[in-house]
């Protein structure tokens, strides 16, 4: 016997699921339909389905499995191609707000950096009239 993450599988190509047990609590049988009406579509059954004693009276169709990356309808689809919008045109209006927080940065510091030089200016004449006062 094959042993996988989540089956079991036997030689007959009968698959068990352990986390999916039956009324019996054994774990159930996967199976696939060979019948005209649901050729291919997958069951689960318990494995004493076919005793004589106990017999188990378990059964139930199996959901389809898709692809984790297949969309499954137009809708989605569309709510997709919507959601990538809406992310795009998020992420450029946090672009735009970032090179406005730049320019302002920018003016801000360019400014701080002219009172920087007044106030340079202003000591340096406070200075030479402070020298110039006391040198008279």
């Amino acid at each position: 016997m094959d042993v996988s993450s989540s089956y079991i599988t036997s030689k007959r190509n009968v698959e068990f699921k352990p986390e999916n047990p039956c009324y019996c609590g054994l774990p159930s049988r996967i199976r696939t339909s060979r019948t005209k009406d649901n050729p291919g579509k997958n069951f689960r059954l318990c494995p004493n389905s076919m005793n004589e004693w106990p017999k188990c009276k378990f059964w139930e169709w199996l959901e389809p499995e898709t692809p984790e990356n297949e969309v499954n309808s137009g809708k989605d689809q569309k709510e997709l191609c919507n959601l990538t919008l809406k992310v795009s045109t998020l992420e450029n209006k946090i672009n735009i707000c970032k090179m406005k927080i730049e320019q302002e940065n920018l003016v801000v510091r360019q400014e701080f950096e002219k009172f920087k030089w007044k106030l340079f200016t202003h000591k340096v004449l406070m200075i030479v009239h402070v020298v110039s006062i006391v040198c008279v």
